[in-house]
């Protein structure tokens, strides 16, 4: 089963965090992937670079920065081939992000749908686009249900369409936030408590990475989600090496 690590942060970490970071988190990818666990993952640019979209009556609404007003934000993601969610959590609690901030982990609803670009993706390797991620959050509003069939269906149609043209890396929905796990690691000690990293009342309800021109064409392909249409979508470029 595929679950989603996502790596939780409060800020820029502190220089000395940083260091073991830096010296750590390669270390986990080598034993994860060693194990074949790990699929890939990549680092996100700063909160402030992302733009929320929405669409009310066929009208494309675009403000500046991340959707969820919290002092928390998505710093990075992994992607998890685990036998059940003990592993992931495993695996999540020795992840060095866990020792300082926090790990969420999510599964896919089945169906996570991963294109030939995928493992370019994951080596950094962009060529001449660049990849954005798009957060679907759901919630706090009665614009439309995360459960729709007809909803959900035709993201299926979208996500099909993108990949047809040459712009999906992967994505599908998430199973619902009280299928997630929050990990923290302290003084040795993990720690696991139920539900999202973020306290708020919207969620996320599923993500994709595409990989296009710019940004103008990442705020197209997520005014044209469905999910855009009901409730919104954060579009945020990743890091680039």
């Amino acid at each position: 089963m595929k679950y989603l690590l996502f790596i939780g942060s409060e800020g820029i970490p502190e220089p000395e965090v940083m260091t073991v970071m830096q010296d750590e988190v390669p270390r986990w990818v080598e034993e994860m992937e060693g194990r074949g666990v790990r699929l890939l993952g990549r680092e996100l640019d700063l909160p402030e670079t992302a733009v929320t979209v929405r669409v009310r009556d066929g009208e494309t609404l675009v403000t500046d920065g991340p959707f969820a007003e919290t002092k928390e934000f998505v710093a990075g993601f992994d992607l998890l081939e685990c036998a059940d969610m003990d592993e992931a959590i495993e695996a999540a609690a020795k992840h060095p992000c866990s020792w300082f901030n926090t790990v969420e982990v999510r599964p896919f609803v089945e169906g996570l749908r991963l294109s030939a670009k995928a493992s370019a993706f994951g080596r950094y390797e962009d060529g001449a686009d660049k990849p954005y991620l798009l957060i679907m959050w759901v919630g706090g509003t009665s614009a439309g249900p995360v459960d729709d069939q007809a909803v959900m269906a035709e993201g299926d149609v979208w996500r099909l369409d993108v990949e047809e043209r040459g712009f999906q890396v992967l994505g599908n929905a998430l199973e619902g936030p009280d299928t997630a796990r929050t990990v923290r690691v302290r003084d040795g000690k993990t720690l696991v408590t139920d539900g999202p990293f973020t306290e708020t009342k919207e969620f996320i309800a599923g993500i994709d990475v595409v990989s296009c021109g710019d940004r103008k064409q990442a705020i197209q392909l997520a005014a044209a989600h469905p999910l855009a249409r009901h409730h919104a979508i954060e579009v945020r470029p990743f890091a680039t090496e």
